[in-house]
């Protein structure tokens, strides 16, 4: 066997980055850079905790990392491009390249180099991914760096399940006064915080229990790989620091309730099924041993934690239903356009002289439909029956620094009220046409357009609103076919001034800033091309896994390792349907998948696997 190099400290800034970054926790006091948008608030001052710093310590890492190659390659003369495929340099150059050109090109520049608001991964964060995986490839040629890499990668794990299988048991750090001590630790005043969770909730230090969720379904897999029956003792610690981490990582996903995660596991148990189908033939009653104790740890889990499984269940499967009677308003022609949920029409138009309203309505066809008012004189109803939930009722609001004539749209059947301001858009033809406005929660006046939207019609509750969100995401996929928006810029696509669709779904005065869907928010932001080369570059990774272990029969640790490997950025992959890309776990799928190339080539060389 051909001595290879030793690259202990790229090794190690390498596991820095699997076990460092994700423990950073820490306060952030920036400007979001939002209040000028109308649908936004305009408090422009925010905190972050979870996300900056990783930001931060993962562009200071990769510094080091790109300085220790550069500096290596310079004294041992070595083509740095020799020991990479093409196969993977080609979609990464690709990716990094359409990123790269939907940033230069952004009207969002600021947040599309640095990221910002919730999601934090700008050019710089997407740029530090490709160094990542890049230099990864490079450095890791055999048994000392992957020793390195495995060993400090489960330490870090372990300490990262541990503090959330803490939390799963109600023992909160982040709530001790040294866990607040911790997130104060970069910020210049002291701040006391409050936690949205309730005690029992896990989300690690991942920021959101989704991403609690891709964490799992991403490290369970390869740290169960590290699992071995040797007797020597130093397999025997790692076996056993091992299970202990996978055992706290299965009580982080359940205390993440994270529905995603476990559809993300499933989908790897399914990928593991396929790879031993050989080895199953051959020893069935081992993994038939193996399967009955996975159904009845399974079961009891479930049957343990049956709410949790029980709400997972109906999320995707039986979703609240939709409960409005007003689905769009739209301000055309002089008139308010009101739909409702049956898609009837109402054309409404509303005068105000001296604080005297007047009402003219009519459908779709242009009938008159019949509006009276209350004893008071202040509210209004229609005789039609499409319309007879719909309540008209008189007020006024403190908008743009005056006071303007308004009316509330309520339907009191399901509890839902829409403020409208009435302005003058001009005069056509000597009569003057009404401009109507929506005052929204942020006390700011605006226009109230057309939303498209595909898909997920009664079923906007899906999957804990993502039908809503992904309806309103399906019509700007066909803009971005190219270039996309920007990095950390879908917070400007997506429709965020579609007051009533959001309010009838629970979203009154929040800020939508990601998909809930990993491929159409890298659709949405750098674009198609992006996306397209970002799955060549899993695809070819793939294909190479399945080429080397499935139907392989003799298994060292390099090749389970290297199969927990593929296993995890597979179930990661599958998570991110339903899960977006985030500084908070992305730097690890793109370290563990440039971990796993470089396994790979050891094992393709087919040389001693150290067992």
């Amino acid at each position: 066997m051909k001595k290879q190099d030793k690259n202990w400290i790229g090794a190690f800034l390498i596991v820095l980055i699997l076990a460092f970054v994700p423990l950073v926790v820490s306060a952030k006091k920036y400007s979001v850079g939002l209040s000028d948008q109308l649908w936004f608030s305009s408090a422009d001052t925010s905190y972050d905790f979870f996300l900056y710093w990783k930001g931060q310590a993962l562009l200071l890492l990769c510094g080091l990392l790109s300085l220790y190659a550069a500096l290596k390659m310079t004294i041992s003369k070595k083509d740095m491009m020799a020991s990479v495929d093409n196969r993977y340099m080609i979609p990464l150059g690709v990716y990094f390249l359409m990123s790269l050109l939907s940033t230069l090109l952004s009207q969002h520049k600021k947040m599309a180099v640095w990221g910002g608001y919730e999601q934090w991964e700008g050019m710089l964060t997407l740029g530090a991914y490709v160094v990542v995986l890049f230099f990864t490839c490079y450095l890791i040629q055999g048994k000392t760096e992957i020793l390195i890499v495995m060993y400090g990668l489960l330490a870090g794990v372990f300490v990262l399940s541990l503090l959330g299988a803490r939390q799963f048991l109600g023992h909160d750090f982040f709530r001790t006064a040294a866990g607040k001590a911790v997130m104060n630790f970069m910020s210049d005043e002291k701040l006391n915080f409050t936690f949205n969770f309730a005690p029992g909730r896990v989300y690690a230090t991942l920021y959101n229990p989704n991403y609690v969720g891709s964490y799992v379904a991403l490290m369970l897999p390869v740290i169960l790989s590290m699992i071995s029956l040797r007797k020597k003792i130093d397999a025997v610690i790692r076996s056993v620091l091992a299970a202990a981490t996978a055992v706290f990582l299965v009580m982080m996903l359940f205390g993440s309730e994270s529905v995603t995660g476990f559809i993300g596991l499933g989908a790897v148990l399914v990928l593991f099924t396929i790879l031993m189908i050989t080895n199953i033939k051959k020893q069935p009653k081992i993994f038939v041993s193996v399967a009955v104790l996975c159904i009845l740890a399974v079961t009891g889990a479930v049957f343990y934690n049956r709410s949790i499984f029980e709400y997972g269940w109906n999320k995707i499967m039986n979703p609240t239903p939709n409960h409005f009677v007003v689905k769009s308003m739209v301000s055309r022609g002089g008139a308010l356009e009101i739909c409702t949920a049956e898609d009837d029409l109402l054309r409404l138009a509303v005068d105000v002289k001296d604080g005297t309203y007047t009402y003219e309505a009519e459908d779709e066809k242009g009938s008159p439909v019949e509006a009276v008012k209350d004893r008071e004189g202040k509210s209004v109803k229609f005789l039609d029956k499409r319309f007879d939930r719909i309540q008209i009722q008189e007020t006024s609001v403190e908008a743009e620094g005056e006071k303007q004539d308004a009316f509330v749209v309520n339907t009191p059947s399901v509890g839902k009220t829409y403020t409208v301001a009435v302005g003058t858009a001009g005069n056509q033809n000597g009569l003057s046409q009404k401009n109507y406005k929506i005052y929204n929660p942020f006390k700011k006046l605006d226009g109230l357009r057309e939303i498209p939207a595909v898909g997920f019609e009664d079923k906007m509750h899906f999957a804990s609103r993502r039908g809503y969100i992904w309806s309103r995401t399906f019509p700007l996929l066909p803009g971005h076919l190219l270039l996309g928006s920007g990095p950390n810029t879908f917070v400007y696509e997506f429709p965020n001034d579609d007051y009533v669709g959001m309010k009838n779904v629970g979203y009154d005065g929040a800020t939508v800033t990601k998909p809930h869907n990993m491929f159409m928010q890298m659709f949405v932001q750098t674009g198609l091309l992006s996306l397209l080369a970002f799955l060549a570059l899993y695809s070819f990774y793939f294909a190479e896994c399945m080429r080397l272990y499935w139907r392989r029969t003799k298994y060292g640790w390099i090749e389970r390792f290297g199969t927990g490997l593929c296993l995890g950025t597979f179930g990661y992959l599958v998570t991110g349907l339903a899960n977006d890309s985030t500084v908070a776990a992305a730097p690890l799928y793109w370290c563990l998948l440039g971990v796993g190339i470089a396994v790979n080539r050891w094992v393709a060389k087919g040389e001693d696997s150290f067992e």
